[in-house]
Parts: C-alpha cells; structure tokens; sequence
C-alpha cells in the first residue's frame, strides 16, 4: 500500500495504491492482471483504515477515472485505460450519460470530474473534449452571474484550451467546429468564430444546423468594423481582461461618443479594476445621454460608494429601484451603503428583502452572517 499526499493533487487526496495479492492474479475477458503493477483506491474521508477483503474491481475503476482527470501522466496511466475497458467496456456511454446528468442539475464540480476523466480517458472521441469545454462555460456563466470575475476568467481560460486542443486533435469534427465557433463568436473572437462555421458549413450534413450557422455568418459578415470592435470590448472585460477592453472602447468613442452603452462599458471597466474616480467619470456621461438604464446607476452607485460620496450614492440608487423596484442588485448595494454608514439594522433589512426575492442569494447570504455574528 502506497500513498504520498503531498505529492497528489487535492482531488486525490483520498486515493491509496494498493498492490494486488499474486494469489489474485487472474484474467478479465482476456486482460491480464499485473500484480506489479499498484492499483488506486479511493478511501472513504475521514476514515484512516482500508480493509482489502472490501475491494471491488469497479472500486478500483471509480479510482483510476479520477486519476484519469486529475494526474493523466501517471506513470501507469496505459495499463489503468486498458483495465478500465476490460471491466467496462461500456464505461464511456454510460459515464457521458451520467455527466451530462449532472451539468444539468447544475452539479457541475462531479460533471466536471467526469468529463476531465472521459477527455484523458479516450481524448479521440471529440464528444468527451467539447463536453468538458461545455461544462467550463456553464460554470463561467454561473460565476459571472454571482460576480466572481476570477473563477469565471478561469472556466472561460480552461474552456479555450479545450478548444484549442479539440480544433487541433479534431479538425474535421462537426461537432467541434459549431461548438468552438459558438465560444469564439460569444468571447469576441469573430475572426476564429467565422473560420470554424466557414468550415462547418463546408463538412455538415445537418441541415438545419447549417442553416442556422449560415445565418449567423451573414449576421457577423455584415457588421461594421466599429460594431466588432464595440463587441470585442464587451467580451474582453466580461472575461477579466479589463485593460485591452479598456483601450478597445475608447478607441470606439473617438468615433462614436453619443453611444451611450459605450460609455457605460467603459464605467464598467473602469470600476471593475477599481478606479472609481474615471468610472464615474464615464457614466455620468453615459447618463447624460441615456437616463433610462438601471445598470448605469448601480454602476455608478458603487463608484460612489467606494469614493465616499454617500449622498449621491443614495440618490442614484433611489432612481434606480424606482426604475426597477426588484432588482436585488439595487437592494443589495442599499444594503452595503447602510453599512457603511453604519445602520446595521437598515442594513439587516435590506439583505432579508433580497432573500425574500431571491432566497438563494449567496451575497445576501454572507452580509446578514456577518451582520448577526457582529
């Protein structure tokens, strides 16, 4: 029995490698078993004891698939895939069935193992790389809708590498191709996105598919070069990458400065890499050409927040909800301003309405925590 913790990524902290008694060397339809050769299992957490007599071959394969996904250049990783087949050979429909199970309830941490494993596992069948590149985008999204800019520049970094290891190793797959031109046309790379569907439409056979991609061809083809750039900016920020966003947008509003949702980009960029000062700088321009936009007020709302202009900050969040008397932004944010100005049972209140709206919301969640330990 051998394990070094140390060594092992977190996911396999709870794997041991046994060695398989001599005595139980056998044949699976034809495989040989190498007792030489250490198998993983994966021990229970918080137990420190394994007994061999509970051994299971399919114990031993749940094992080796999260070797597979966390430590694929193990050194006995081509005896592990061919164990795996020989006491599974069904193991890739039915893992592949159980993954996207999970991503559709949202389980995407076991979706993602899964699915990691599967790509390691048998990296030439393309469906098992643009189904762990899926998994990374719904995780982006859901991480962005929760504000955490990090994580989500990490899932949409994880999922382009994925792409790009699927376009090379499968470039002629239907399947890459439209999912890939998906990501790329999402993320503001109409460059990529149009050699991918261009190249979709050349080798499906799926029509309707091939219709709905031509369409958006034709869509893409048609935008001006100024309404790429405006998009490219959009899609560089919301990825994290604020300062190419930056240089992008204002590039545009040498050309285009009534646009007011430019100016509102650049507010937004500005705040989010925390110059509150240019941020509300830009959106108080945008608001003079568009009053209308909630999200323009939160957003100035937080610059002036975080510059310790309360009054104002109050102001916009006011018009705001009066604009759109639910949005939890709104409320949360009047949360955090009666915080700061140190009305704690104001901001208790605030906090219990947006749970009220939307119980499962995690920044609420954490405030009235807080609040409560206080």
């Amino acid at each position: 029995m051998d394990n070094n913790p140390s060594s092992l990524p977190p996911a396999l902290s709870q794997i041991i490698y046994i060695s398989i008694p001599e005595n139980a060397e056998q044949k699976i339809k034809g495989f040989n078993i190498d007792s030489s050769i250490l198998m993983p299992v994966e021990i229970p957490v918080g137990e420190t004891e394994w007994q061999m007599q509970d051994l299971s071959w399919e114990m031993i394969v749940a094992a080796m698939l999260k070797v597979f996904a966390w430590d694929p250049s193990h050194k006995d990783i081509s005896y592990y895939r061919s164990f795996i087949h020989a006491v599974q050979p069904g193991i890739i429909e039915e893992m592949t069935r159980t993954g996207i199970i999970k991503a559709e309830n949202k389980d995407y941490e076991i979706a993602e193992e899964i699915f990691r494993a599967l790509s390691n596992l048998e990296p030439n069948i393309e469906q098992n790389l643009t189904n762990l590149a899926l998994v990374f985008e719904e995780q982006a999204e859901l991480y962005e809708d929760l504000e955490n800019h990090e994580l989500s520049e990490k899932k949409v970094e994880e999922a382009f590498e994925i792409y790009k290891k699927a376009i090379k190793k499968h470039p002629n797959s239907e399947e890459v191709m439209f999912n890939g031109g998906n990501f790329y046309l999402k993320h503001g790379n109409m460059e990529k996105a149009i050699y991918l569907f261009d190249h979709f439409v050349l080798i499906t056979k799926n029509s309707g598919r091939k219709n709905h991609v031509i369409s958006i061809l034709d869509k893409i083809k048609k935008l001006s070069a100024n309404d790429m750039m405006f998009n490219e900016s959009y899609e560089l920020i919301k990825i994290g990458r604020e300062e190419s966003g930056i240089e992008k947008i204002k590039s545009y509003l040498t050309t285009n400065s009534t646009v007011w949702n430019a100016w509102f980009l650049l507010g937004w960029a500005y705040r989010r890499i925390g110059d509150y000062q240019k941020g509300k700088g830009a959106l108080l321009e945008c608001l003079t050409l568009n009053e209308e936009n909630v999200d323009t007020y939160n957003e100035l709302a937080i610059c002036l927040l975080e510059l310790g202009e309360y009054r104002e900050c109050r102001k916009k969040l006011t018009t705001a909800l009066r604009l759109d008397g639910d949005n939890i932004k709104i409320i949360s944010n009047f949360g955090i301003l009666a915080l700061k100005e140190k009305n704690i049972d104001e901001a208790v209140g605030f906090f219990k309405t947006v749970l009220e709206i939307e119980p499962d919301d995690q920044i609420a969640k954490k405030y009235l925590e807080f609040l409560i330990k206080k």
